[in-house]
């Protein structure tokens, strides 16, 4: 194996040791010493060598994955709009959130819905942290950009609070499907995804509340 290929294969496990072991650590608990030696690396400062710091390492693990469900998000993207159904919310949701669900471990597990629920919980808030977004032309811009066309009553700030909060019930939803199967059988996947994309579009879509000022306010 050439060097550029052996750095790049070196640069993959440590994305994938250092997934996994935010997701089942946190992210402050896991440090990039113990990720640089779960990858089998003797170069304690692999990790800032490939990727600066803590933050330059969360923002690859995201760009990776969001590039790796690009394409899936096209296919589903075309097939709605093959279908009718770009004006559909549910379906839009799913075009962003669908493949997230599909990529799992060889247990089956959402090893990146952990990750991502960590990350979202309290990391995204802190200074040189922030998700990296996605490409302007990417078939997720344009599914959300879709969304707020299809719900104009919502502000833009209010449409990005809301498609945080449903972000956050989708990872949560399967984590708790994760952690309940290593105790009891679970219903088909698909019911459970029906149901869970069913609560997200009535979670997104309902109209904001007009709070009406006390008489003593409107004057």
């Amino acid at each position: 194996m050439t060097a550029p290929k052996r750095s790049q294969a070196a640069r993959e496990r440590l994305l994938d040791t250092a997934e996994r072991l935010f997701a089942e650590a946190g992210i402050e608990g896991a440090s990039l010493r113990q990720i640089a030696a779960l990858s089998g690396q003797a170069n304690n400062s692999v990790v800032q060598y490939h990727f600066g710091d803590k933050a330059g390492l969360l923002r690859e693990i995201i760009e990776r994955r969001v590039a790796g469900f690009e394409p899936r998000r096209r296919l589903l993207l075309e097939d709605a709009g093959q279908r009718g159904r770009l004006r559909d919310i549910r379906t839009l949701l799913e075009i962003l959130f669908l493949p997230i669900a599909e990529l799992t471990d060889d247990r089956g597990r959402h090893v990146y819905a952990r990750f991502m629920m960590h990350f979202m919980s309290s990391f995204r808030y802190q200074a040189k942290i922030e998700h990296p977004g996605w490409a302007p032309d990417s078939a997720a811009t344009k599914a959300a950009l879709l969304v707020a066309q299809n719900l104009p009553f919502l502000p833009p700030a209010e449409l990005q609070k809301r498609i945080n909060w449903v972000g956050g019930m989708f990872f949560n939803a399967l984590l708790e499907r994760d952690n309940a199967a290593e105790y009891e059988e679970q219903e088909p996947e698909g019911l459970f995804l029906n149901a869970l994309f069913s609560m997200m579009t009535a979670a997104i879509s309902v109209p904001p509340i007009v709070r009406k000022m006390p008489p003593s306010q409107a004057r």
